[in-house]
């Protein structure tokens, strides 16, 4: 009896180990997209020259998972400054013939390095520079990232394999809010400097994937600040680049994938030099071993995922005759924005409201990603994880899906400056008629306590 009985608890025993080791199936891959044509940067409005070369890769890289019951989940991380919209739809019409992905199974998300390239061709219209050549390249680009993308959610699904998937967290702290009141009485009323009262978020989320033999696969981790703490004329990921080689080189075999928190209004300090960058990255990678070494706890299923839009309204909606008046005036980029409006106006395209994107991605009750669109502002992450505290771990990342435009919150755009207002006269694509509407941020966590529930 006492052999029955202890060979009944062995197999129960393996039967559980077997059941924790395949509750989940998860495999990534990675793919460089640095531009082998010469194209232009993105990111920084001064910026007239194209790229001179790499000084580091570019990646585009992705993370697949497979609850018990066959639900699939692709997260895409890009060493990019935005995700427009239309890569986005792209993609997801790709995977979704190709692999029968909805769009809810899909999340992307850029790093927002300003050394990478220029995506998008329908503001050339208006900037004045005549290279006949920018507009092709940018679409031959745009398909190559595309093929690239759909090539490794295939790589990552085809790969899928047991895994057991932790959680864990650590803080790093070179972010600081960029937003300091000016003492002058005109002009901007905040700048865009160092402001170490300011609010931010130094948290740095890490999610490992760890096979059935053991081995670390991948490390998905996540930091609120802007990629911008270099200005050189060549591709590189910064310091997001950084901390992903560094942990890839620290773990043979691993896949680092980096993704962006709500960082429009945290900049890396100090900035603007090669040797900070890498001191950031480096930081950031310690920071991610300290979150594995800190006994992350294992996550469950099962999978459940949404993806709605939510109406965010402008303050107003100019008419031909408030646009007219302010061209009789207006200068440099207030003047292009003032001519595309008008034009868009006459053709009658002038959105009145933005269908926004919010993605919930949970993992049972063990942890959940709330992907906002745009570049979100730290109060978002602020307020959702003070409003949400619950058992599990909230994830929140900005720059998903649609990098539309800056996203301030409510308190950000009464104070006005940069991310507020200023910022919105750059977009063209989408082309935005006034700064938002100071519903916006109720609209927008709204919207995420309408998916929890």
């Amino acid at each position: 009896m006492k052999l029955l009985h202890l060979t009944f608890t062995l197999i129960l025993v393996a039967l559980a180990a077997n059941a924790q080791t395949t509750e989940w199936k998860a495999a990534a891959a990675k793919a460089v997209i640095t531009p082998q044509e010469t194209m232009y940067l993105s990111g920084f409005a001064n910026r007239e020259v194209p790229a001179e070369g790499a000084a580091m890769e570019l990646f585009a890289k992705t993370l697949a998972i497979e609850d018990k019951a066959g639900t699939r989940f692709v997260m895409v991380t890009l060493d990019l400054v935005e995700v427009p919209h239309q890569l986005r739809e792209a993609v997801a019409k790709e995977v979704k013939a190709k692999f029968g992905l909805p769009e809810k199974s899909l999340l992307m998300n850029c790093s927002h390095t300003h050394c990478g390239p220029e995506l998008k061709y329908t503001e050339l219209e208006f900037t004045g520079l005549t290279d006949p050549l920018r507009k092709e390249r940018c679409l031959r680009y745009n398909a190559f990232l595309t093929e690239k993308i759909v090539n490794i959610i295939g790589e990552a699904l085809k790969s899928l394999a047991p895994a057991t998937i932790s959680y864990g967290h650590a803080r790093c702290g070179f972010a600081m809010n960029r937003r300091l009141k000016s003492d002058k009485p005109t002009g901007d009323p905040y700048l865009n400097s160092p402001n170490p009262e300011g609010v931010v978020d130094h948290d740095v989320p890490a999610l490992t994937v760890t096979t059935a033999d053991n081995k670390l696969a991948a490390i998905l981790f996540g930091y609120a600040c802007h990629n911008t703490s270099m200005s050189i004329k060549q591709w590189h990921g910064d310091y997001a680049g950084h901390a992903q080689a560094m942990i890839e080189e620290a773990h043979p075999g691993t896949v680092a994938l980096f993704m962006m928190g709500c960082g429009g209004d945290q900049n890396a300090y100090p900035r603007f030099s090669p040797i900070f960058s890498m001191r950031h990255g480096q930081s950031l990678a310690t920071a991610v071993e300290a979150a594995i070494d800190a006994k992350p706890k294992p996550i469950h299923g099962p999978l459940s995922l949404d993806w709605q839009t939510t109406r965010l309204d402008y303050e107003s909606i100019p008419t031909a005759a408030d646009l007219e008046k302010r061209l009789e005036t207006s200068k440099d980029y207030d003047r292009k924005w003032d001519e595309r409006r008008l034009f868009a106006l006459k053709k009658g395209e002038l959105r009145d409201h933005y269908d926004y994107p919010v993605q919930l991605v949970r993992l049972g009750d063990d942890l959940t990603f709330v992907g906002l669109s745009g570049e979100t502002c730290v109060d978002y992450s602020l307020r959702l994880k003070r409003e949400f505290t619950g058992p599990g771990r909230l994830w929140v990342a900005g720059y998903c899906n649609d990098v539309l435009a800056y996203i301030p919150s409510k308190r950000v755009l009464h104070e006005g400056g940069y991310e507020a207002y200023r910022s919105i006269i750059y977009w063209s694509n989408p082309l935005h008629p006034e700064k938002f509407a100071d519903t916006l941020e109720e609209r927008i966590i709204g919207k995420v306590h309408e998916m929890w529930k």
